[in-house]
């Protein structure tokens, strides 16, 4: 028998694996809705760069494009059917996606 726990997901209820860092993270499924305030879908990203000739210097970044523009999206709030939402860059790498809940 599995300990794994699971909560559902903010938006739609399906199950998503339960991590304590992301208690109101979204579904797959959701994750794949997120889009701007006028409803234009976006695509998030991670990246590093090296730069520095002397000294190798890392900056690892999280971002954003509107996918239909390629346009830059500099803001962390998404939505995802009409629930608002913060993306940001996961503890070990990818993306993560959560409501914006207030828990108190």
């Amino acid at each position: 028998m599995s300990n794994t726990k699971f909560h559902p997901c903010p938006v739609c209820s399906l199950p998503v694996k339960h991590f304590m860092r992301y208690p109101h993270e979204v579904c797959n499924d959701c994750y794949g809705k997120a889009c701007d305030d006028q409803g234009r879908k976006l695509d998030f990203y991670t990246c590093s760069r090296k730069e520095g000739s002397e000294e190798n210097v890392f900056e690892i970044g999280f971002g954003a494009t509107l996918i239909e523009s390629k346009e830059e999206y500099k803001s962390n709030i998404c939505y995802i059917e009409a629930v608002k939402c913060w993306a940001d860059e996961a503890r070990f790498g990818g993306i993560v996606i959560e409501a914006m809940i207030d828990d108190c």
